[in-house]
């Protein structure tokens, strides 16, 4: 499977994709249009727009890394092709 998208999705291939390519050739072209539209970005953020804000956050430190909550008491799960055993917290003591 290609990285970029789903499988058979020729679109997000790294050569196709046609809006970051015409993104990148206008910022070449007009880097002043680049800084604009970050202004305005830190202005909406300013002004409460939490998706303006989140978008900088994500920008600035990364998403937040996604947390997976497997239920299936003592039944075998498959992980990343690796079989394991999912147990109550509560149950395992210190």
């Amino acid at each position: 499977m290609e990285r970029g998208g789903q499988p058979g999705n020729k679109n997000a291939t790294k050569e196709r994709r046609l809006i970051t390519s015409a993104l990148r050739r206008a910022v070449v072209q007009s880097p002043d249009k680049l800084r604009a539209a970050c202004e305005k970005l830190l202005e909406d953020a300013m002004n409460g727009n939490i998706a303006a804000f989140r978008e900088i956050a994500d920008r600035l430190e990364g998403k937040p890394a996604q947390t997976q909550i497997l239920e299936g008491g003592e039944k075998p799960v498959t992980i990343d092709g690796i079989v394991r055993t999912l147990v109550d917290p509560k149950s395992v003591e210190e």
